[in-house]
């Protein structure tokens, strides 16, 4: 009786909780939670949550940082309290002698919670089930942030102002007690003019009211009988927010939703005329790139009740150029400098920006002043690459239907919208393509006849860019996005040979986001704040919406590595939101593509997201076009579960594992699981999982990615994981844990994606080379080797390949038959360059049944030597002595006392070694990091160390 009741619960949580794809079949919109869930269903653990100790308040220097330009950043010295307990308080939170020895030690940026976990109010949410124990009223309280500052010496007539970076969700400034005005939105600048109300000497007030978001929503907790969940709810009608921090399915709720100082504070100095937002737009005479183009467009305004005569200037490399621009009393004027006017903003020999694995994303650095008297009035540094994007896709157009062209934002005539996107039409399968606008000048675009392909692809400097990496739910969960937290994973992806990240709902939109994807080499495909149409609901305040929407394209259009705007995830945006953010585009960038959808125009529709137990069918039925959304199951390695789960909860698998997104009804967990016992015997606890789990990440991520390689140009054109990114601790969906470690997925998908790379296909045996670089190689030549499962050569044959740049080459379909194949074998691919250097190496194990012949290889003792060090890396060489094979060999850099130090960054991971062979890998690691030793473990290999001194 009691098994049977369990069971009807069961069933009648996941129907009443719905999951995400089925609430996508019945279109229903999604209000998330209206009342919290069965306390039956919630999360249950073996271990306490952790008891936070609060930290003692303490003084902090609030001086104002000098970061150039007479500009200051105002991070440091910020307090926070609680909206209750300052209306409690007799003293307003203005006055300048309020007591605040109750506030908090405000970390700015940051949000509520980040200040709250830092000083010990509440245990990190990360771990085991911790979230639980914070309670979801911090999202719906508002919360009052204060700082107390000298203001820096500033000369007589300037002006001063402040800038808030970003806030969530909505604030009222105040500055000695002055309301400056509100800032509403999360992705919107807040800037004041507070000349009058700044204090030349003593202490300035500036209060900050955070006010919470109207609709946050209430967050499903993930166990074993509610599932996944939905994925968010109320908070998506709040618009410009961070509408994943709901909740959703690789993140839990956030339980302020983020809401807080989350970018910079600044306080900046002027004259009376001032720059504002300026714009470099970069074009090449393609396919000639000797040469470039630049234009300059800058907005002044002169804030005087008089005339001002100024001087713009600006400087980038060997480049100088000026323009004198009259401004009439409070008059605002935007300026254009081109070539036309200034013969020398037309470069010979550009430095280009190339993204990852087509060359170095090359970036100049242009500052600007407007001076007047010859004294400086404002002046700022833009960052930008020369980089120009064109786009092949197919639309319907007056002068012929399925017409398919390559066309360039930036050599449009008119800054207007292209495609119509409501008058769209279905060529099949759930596959649209837009029509052209009436009115839009097609002079420059190049017509591809004779073709049927639909799918977008992204040409940058001319040369199509197979685009291949994954998506950013969120940075962090807790939005933690200061550069030194983001930098690794750029790093990481950059190693893994990815060139683009999809920023996924607009989620991780602040500048160190962007910065790093220009220095990394990273196309971005960059959404709005909404997500899926039919299911999440759209923004209730669509004029505030696109307040935030301008200010961001604005503020962010400099950036060379953005490639695509969209407005939502996986739907159109609205009437009242579609024309208007198609026409803020054309007019305030109109250098990139804007695409309709993130699915189904020009690209194939999204997933799936499952665990697939036949990786043929990555090659047969998911392979094709355009994709930006396919994943599946992710476990990281047993030292990162360690990490967050406590002891209690390691083994089995529990609740504590599926509130970290191991999701129990929705993406095939059962055959992710059985997979672990059926192909490499039942695991025996966590170390021994974590071993078996890895050979499958790694073969399923290779798959994915391969099968796009086995079609790249015939249709295939990118493919981007859901997701490579983890927002926090997770068990799916990513390919570098939240620590930066690197497990299985991660050393599939960056072999899948080497810029030349050699493979079999699953579906066919065939063996070809992908060039996916501007390299080739004439004379290049592929090594077909067969090993059984003891190191024995079965077979082994080469042939002549020519492996041309940015082409997909079939070398041949091998016949084995001559081998007597056993039940357990590899196939070794080598593709070599007609001097004999290895330009790829591919291993595949396969299998007629099972992979358990592996548990009865010896335990292989790897020895290994350092070739050369330096300050930041190591190249080694590591050997296989014995009579086995080593099968999975991972490396971790450690410290003297065997710790494993992260982040760090290998050539090769999950690799074997045959009897004998030996294999040179390179590392690295930041400078400073206290490396000792490479320890190498695997599937049947003793840990074994490798002295780095």
């Amino acid at each position: 009786m009691l098994k049977r009741y369990c069971t009807t619960l069961a069933l009648a949580t996941i129907t009443w909780m719905m999951t995400d794809n089925d609430l996508h079949a019945q279109s229903r919109p999604n209000f998330g939670l209206t009342r919290p869930q069965p306390a039956e269903t919630l999360p249950k653990g073996n271990a306490p949550f952790d008891k936070p100790v609060l930290k003692k308040k303490t003084i902090v220097a609030t001086a104002p940082k000098a970061v150039g330009n007479n500009t200051y950043l105002l991070n440091n010295g910020w307090e926070m309290a609680e909206g209750d307990a300052v209306i409690n308080n007799a003293q307003s939170p203005l006055s300048a002698s309020i007591n605040t020895a109750k506030w908090y030690n405000a970390t700015v940026p940051g949000t509520v919670l980040t200040t709250l976990v830092n000083q010990g109010v509440y245990p990190d949410p990360y771990i085991g089930l911790n979230n639980m124990a914070i309670p979801d009223s911090l999202c719906r309280k508002d919360w009052w942030y204060r700082l107390s500052f000298d203001a820096p010496k500033r000369e007589a007539g300037q002006l001063a102002w402040l800038q808030f970076k970003g806030i969530n969700y909505r604030a009222q400034v105040w500055l000695n007690g002055k309301m400056l005005g509100t800032i509403n939105g999360a992705f919107v600048r807040g800037n004041f003019d507070v000349t009058k109300h700044l204090k030349a000497t003593g202490k300035n007030v500036l209060a900050v009211h955070i006010l919470p978001p109207l609709n946050p929503g209430i967050p499903h907790e993930q166990s074993n009988l509610s599932g996944m969940g939905p994925n968010g709810g109320q908070l998506a009608l709040d618009g410009p927010t961070f509408i994943s921090s709901e909740g959703w399915d690789w993140v839990p709720g956030i339980r302020d939703r983020n809401i807080g100082i989350w970018q910079d504070v600044q306080l900046m100095y002027t004259g009376s005329v001032t720059l504002h937002d300026p714009q470099i737009i970069t074009s090449l005479p393609l396919p000639d790139t000797t040469s470039a183009d630049i234009t300059i467009k800058a907005t002044v305004k002169n804030h005087s009740a008089s005339a001002q005569n100024v001087t713009l200037k600006g400087s980038f490399d060997n480049v100088q150029f000026s323009a004198n621009v009259v401004l009439q009393p409070n008059e605002q004027k935007l300026v254009v400098l081109s070539p036309q006017s200034h013969a020398q903003l037309q470069l010979k020999n550009p430095r280009l920006w190339w993204p990852n694995g087509y060359g170095r994303p090359e970036l100049y650095n242009l500052d600007l002043q407007l001076t007047s008297n010859n004294k400086i009035s404002d002046a700022t540094k833009v960052r930008f690459g020369i980089r120009e994007f064109s786009y092949e896709l197919m639309a319907d157009a007056p002068q012929q239907k399925a017409w398919r062209f390559e066309y360039s934002p930036t050599k449009l005539e008119k800054a207007e919208p292209v495609f119509d996107y409501v008058k769209r039409r279905n060529i099949g399968n759930r596959i649209f393509i837009p029509t052209l606008r009436e009115g839009v000048n097609t002079n420059s675009f190049i017509s591809y006849p004779d073709t049927t392909n639909p799918y977008m692809v992204i040409k940058v400097n001319g040369v199509k860019v197979f685009c291949k990496g994954g998506n950013w739910g969120m940075d962090d969960g807790m939005k933690r996005v200061e550069r030194e937290r983001l930098e690794p994973a750029f790093k990481l992806h950059r190693e893994a040979n990815y060139n683009m990240v999809r920023n996924w709902t607009g989620e991780s939109t602040q500048e160190s986001f962007y910065e790093l994807a220009d220095e990394y080499g990273m196309l971005v495909y960059n959404d709005f704040w909404i997500s899926t149409e039919g299911y999440n609901l759209n923004p209730n305040d669509q004029l505030l919406w696109l307040e935030n929407s301008l200010d961001v394209i604005r503020r962010y259009r400099n950036h060379p590595s953005i490639a695509i705007w969209c407005p939502r995830n996986e739907g159109y945006a609205p009437a009242g939101i579609e024309d208007e953010l198609a026409k803020q585009l054309a007019v305030e960038d109109g250098t990139r593509h804007y695409i309709g959808n993130s699915r189904e125009i020009n690209q194939r529709q999204s997933g799936d997201w499952h665990y697939v137990e036949n990786y043929k069918e990555y090659f047969t039925k998911y392979a094709d076009g355009f994709s930006t959304e396919i994943g599946t199951f992710s476990v990281p390695v047993a030292s990162t579960i360690r990490k967050f789960i406590k002891p209690q909860d390691q083994w089995p698998i529990n609740d504590v594992w599926h509130y970290h997104d191991l999701h129990s009804n929705n993406q095939n967990l059962p055959g992710y699981l059985k997979a672990v016992d059926s192909l490499y015997g039942k695991a025996t606890g966590l170390d021994d999982f974590s071993r078996k789990v890895q050979m499958i990440n790694y073969d399923t991520h290779r798959a994915i990615f391969e099968s796009w390689n086995s079609k790249q140009w015939q249709n295939g054109s990118g493919v981007l994981l859901w997701m490579t990114h983890p927002a926090w601790p997770s068990m799916i969906w990513q390919t570098y844990s939240w620590d930066y470690e690197t497990h299985g997925s991660y050393y599939g998908a960056k072999k899948a994606c080497e810029p030349v790379h050699i493979q079999m296909n699953l579906h066919d045996n065939k063996v070809i080379v992908s060039n996916q670089s501007m390299m080739s190689y004439a004379n290049a030549s592929a090594v077909i080797e067969v090993y059984d499962v003891n190191g024995k050569k079965l077979f082994s044959q080469s042939y002549p390949v020519k492996a041309i740049a940015n082409v997909k080459t079939d070398v041949t379909t091998p016949d084995f038959s001559s081998a007597n194949l056993p039940g357990v074998y590899m196939v070794r691919l080598q593709l070599k360059d007609n001097g004999g250097k290895m330009i790829s190496e591919n291993s595949y194990w396969k299998t007629s049944g099972d992979y358990q012949a592996f548990n009865q290889l010896a335990n292989v003792a790897l020895s290994g030597r350092m070739v050369n060090a330096t300050s930041t890396g190591a190249e080694i060489m590591i050997e296989n002595k014995s009579n086995a094979p080593a099968i999975g060999i991972k490396l971790n850099v450690v410290d003297a006392a065997n710790n494993i130090l992260l982040p760090a960054y290998f050539s090769d991971g999950y690799f074997t070694l045959l009897p004998g062979e030996q294999k040179k890998i390179l590392i690295e690691y930041p400078a400073g990091t206290k490396a000792s030793k490479v320890k190498t473990t695997g599937y049947n290999n003793t840990s074994t160390y490798i002295n780095l001194k």
